[in-house]
């Protein structure tokens, strides 16, 4: 049989507890007004995403009307962030030959005949 301890606490002891859980709770509470670190970084403008992917404006433009680069719009602006688009870069990356046996393998492996 375990021996259980209750402890009492008047109101000036919860209040204590419950100020000292807070404290040691508030580094993994996200509050309202917290901006999530990538939104901490600064936007660039279509002129230096068409620098980045030597890419005409109208190009881009039509990436962003099919919706298949990043992007945010405020009013009629077109902003981006740097380390979206070469994130998009990285995904369109073509596929090696010694990527797709790899692949190949994988499947054979998991899916055996």
């Amino acid at each position: 049989m375990s021996k259980q301890t209750i402890i009492m606490f008047n109101d000036e002891g919860i209040k204590v507890l419950i100020e000292q859980l807070a404290k040691k709770l508030q580094p993994f509470l996200k509050t309202s007004n917290s901006i999530p670190e990538i939104e901490k970084e600064p936007f660039i403008t279509l002129d230096e995403v068409s620098k980045i992917l030597n890419l005409k404006k109208a190009t881009i433009y039509g990436y962003t009307h099919k919706s298949t680069i990043p992007f945010r719009k405020q009013g009629k602006k077109l902003l981006f962030l740097k380390s979206e688009i070469y994130a998009w870069i990285d995904e369109r990356k073509n596929t090696t030959k010694n990527d797709l046996e790899m692949k190949a393998d994988a499947y054979l492996l998991k899916n055996k005949l």
